[in-house]
């Protein structure tokens, strides 16, 4: 079983709210070596690709880097798209030259998953829970984070089965916990290896607290059945 990894985004976009969103969130590798080119990247990333990303419909953009073992990592992206025709907004993105120049600089330093289908540059993963909790505005939101664990493929029916109908008292803990626009994604990262990725918003003022109050017994007894 793999450990959980916790990291803040090493890139994040936040345009704003939409009532229609579409989420998608992908997976590629990196190697060791090129973690810190392509943080610098990020950290200062072209304002004329941020802008084609707007343009594309794209919000709330965030990619986040773990370690799954020893010197060996993965990015995992996560977006929301407000638009009408996703495909159509990604090919006019292609076709952006700033943005293609960009990829120049991106794209050897990732590392496509053995499991990537023909064509697939980052693989996408598939949404197996979220919970929305009430509404909030980017500017609510004081921190993001993500994290990655390992699942045993004879688990995967029960533990999709669980997230499809999750107790009403733990999504209320959540809500309590200043948790919101969480996501579970569920992807294989080699022919026999899945991976579990979350992510969510947080809108409170003392992070540890609230995670210590997430224990209450409702949630408690969930996570007997989640954990192992």
């Amino acid at each position: 079983m793999l450990t959980v990894i916790v990291s803040a985004s090493i890139l994040t976009l936040n345009s704003g709210c939409a009532k229609h969103v579409q989420r998608h969130g992908w997976v590629i590798g990196i190697e060791k070596e090129n973690i810190e080119e392509y943080k610098c990247l990020h950290a200062d990333a072209w304002p004329s690709v941020l802008k084609q990303i707007k343009k594309s419909d794209i919000q709330n953009y965030s990619i986040y880097l773990g370690e799954v073992e020893e010197d060996r990592f993965y990015l995992f992206s996560y977006l929301e798209y407000t638009g009408r025709d996703f495909d159509a907004d990604m090919k006019k993105m292609a076709k952006d030259k700033t943005t293609q120049k960009w990829w120049t600089h991106t794209d050897p330093l990732q590392t496509p998953l053995p499991t990537a289908k023909p064509g697939e540059h980052w693989s996408a993963w598939e949404e197996v829970f979220h919970y929305d909790g009430p509404p909030h505005t980017p500017d609510q939101v004081t921190g993001r984070y993500g994290s990655i664990i390992g699942i045993p493929k004879e688990n995967l029916i029960a533990y999709t089965q669980l997230h499809a109908a999750p107790w009403p008292g733990v999504l209320s803990r959540l809500e309590l916990c200043n948790i919101r626009n969480y996501s579970i994604y569920l992807g294989r990262t080699t022919e026999d290896e899945y991976l579990l990725f979350s992510c969510f918003e947080y809108v409170g003022d003392d992070f540890d607290a609230d995670m210590k109050n997430m224990a209450d017994e409702v949630t408690l007894k969930w996570w007997t059945y989640t954990d192992p």
